[in-house]
């Protein structure tokens, strides 16, 4: 069976939240082959009504049938290349030509370039499209309007709903536009349902279809509705539609009633359904390679990456700008940090120096605070040095150092009792050739890096004493090896 309707609303109710109806309970027909004229005031409805039919909304209840299926559903094609939509909304990407939006709308919905150049060429004639190369962004508003209008008919969709497109459009070219849309209905079946604020615009459509307040007052073709209500103009049968329907409202005179049996005025809610449906359903038939459609959203995606300049400085210097604050922050190790020693060993290390020898039996010791010292150079904090541990630490609570080292007065000698002893030493001498450390944790990761550090360098002094001992370096390593893998998934 072939479906004569290609739109068919039924019941259809739409709310946005909590707020009042914004399509009550509306019923709407759109026969193959015809041009069907919404008309209506601004906000009653009738962008969100085209919505539905494309698929890009959904009805809070009720019913849509687009082209033999429900919008939205796998192989109805709507949303897709049967449709061919132009917004209320100027919605094309600022950085594409007229070229680039063309070329990209039809290769999106299946075209050749070969014919999306003769399309092109074309439309540029009939809508007087800018130059070629000119971006959509650097465009007036009737012509991203034309340039909209033409990447909505590229393709030759078998519907073609338009919201609003003669808006601040010359007389002459609107003229233009509806002898085009006349043409393709009768010689190419293709279905048009057009809004517009101008009433007398759409003598020409087929039928139209009067909306208020989220219903549709009449749906007739305009001459009969003139005939009907004995006016000159459709703007004074609109009018005259509104009266009745606001005294139906208020109960104050009886519906008005229709003879013509292919009219309905009035009579949206008893709307009797002859018809199901769903008994119509078609499946689409135009399939489009997958790889054409990913080649025109990469093209479309490097247009607007190479022509937007905000947007290329973001991507690129943005990062390269993150990075080096990020190093000059947090990367670098920390400078200019403070740590207190307290030497009861050697003092300040003046004129102490510190010695290794063996004589072949022993390996002496002395003053080895200041080779640990030593190693602990400024590069890694600065060195101040207090008389007390009170004192020290003190002003490391006071924030003023990151950390406070103390060697007792006997520390090179209970090293050397703690190496040659081993099992055996004394918990004297364990304790007292201990370095003490206080550090800082309020800045963790201060805290963190000295700590790490000191015991780097003082593996490193440990490993060179070992050696002037004439003793195996590796007693001075931990008895723990790390092994590092790096797996990649």
């Amino acid at each position: 069976m072939v479906q004569q309707e290609a739109v068919i609303v039924r019941n259809a109710i739409k709310r946005y939240g909590k707020g009042q109806l914004v399509l009550d309970g509306l019923n709407m027909t759109v026969s193959r082959g015809s041009i069907y004229g919404l008309l209506g005031a601004s906000g009653c409805g009738k962008t969100t009504l085209l919505s539905c039919v494309v698929g890009v909304r959904y009805l809070d209840s009720g019913e849509i049938w687009v082209l033999g299926g429900n919008p939205g559903s796998k192989g109805s094609g709507i949303p897709g290349p049967r449709v061919g939509y132009m917004p209320q909304e100027i919605s094309l990407v600022g950085e594409f030509s007229v070229n680039g939006a063309l070329y990209y709308f039809g290769r999106i919905n299946g075209l050749d370039d070969e014919e999306i150049e003769t399309r092109q060429k074309f439309f540029s004639d009939l809508l007087q499209l800018p130059p070629t190369d000119r971006l959509v962004k650097n465009m007036s508003g009737g012509q991203q309007r034309r340039v909209s209008f033409a990447a909505a008919l590229i393709h030759r969709p078998e519907l073609l709903i338009l919201d609003e497109p003669t808006v601040g459009l010359d007389p002459i070219l609107r003229e233009n536009i509806w002898a085009y849309l006349i043409q393709i209905t009768q010689k190419e079946g293709i279905t048009v349902l057009i809004t517009t604020h101008y009433i007398e615009e759409t003598k020409d459509a087929n039928k139209i279809g009067l909306m208020r307040c989220g219903k549709l007052l009449a749906e007739s073709a305009p001459q009969k509705l003139l005939e009907r209500f004995q006016c000159s103009f459709l703007e004074e049968a609109f009018l005259k539609l509104c009266e009745v329907q606001n005294n139906t409202l208020n109960n104050k005179v009886e519906r008005f009633k229709v003879e013509d049996t292919n009219s309905n005025v009035l009579s949206q809610n008893e709307y009797e359904r002859t018809k199901v449906i769903s008994e119509y359903k078609e499946v689409s038939k135009r399939q489009i390679s997958r790889l054409k459609i990913f080649k025109a959203l990469l093209t479309k995606n490097g247009m607007q990456y190479f022509r937007y300049y905000g947007g290329l400085v973001f991507a690129i210097i943005f990062p390269i700008i993150q990075i080096f604050a990020f190093i000059m922050a947090i990367g670098d190790d920390p400078k200019d940090l403070k740590i207190g020693i307290v030497n009861d060993e050697a003092g300040t290390c003046g004129s102490n120096f510190s010695n290794v020898w063996n004589d072949e039996i022993t390996c002496h010791l002395s003053n080895l605070s200041c080779r640990f010292l030593y190693n602990f150079d400024d590069s890694i904090a600065t060195q101040e040095y207090y008389d007390e541990v009170s004192e020290a630490s003190h002003v490391v609570q006071n924030g003023k150092l990151s950390g406070l080292l103390y060697f007792s007065q006997n520390f090179s000698e209970a090293l050397q009792k703690r190496m040659e002893d081993g099992a055996f030493t004394k918990d004297s001498d364990l304790l007292a050739s201990q370095i003490q450390v206080s550090l800082d944790m309020g800045d963790r990761q201060i805290g963190l890096f000295l700590q790490m550090k000191l015991f780097e360098r003082f593996l490193e002094v440990y490993e060179d004493i070992m050696k002037d001992c004439k003793y195996s370096p590796k007693l001075a390593d931990p008895p723990i090896r790390v092994n590092m893998f790096y797996i990649l998934l």
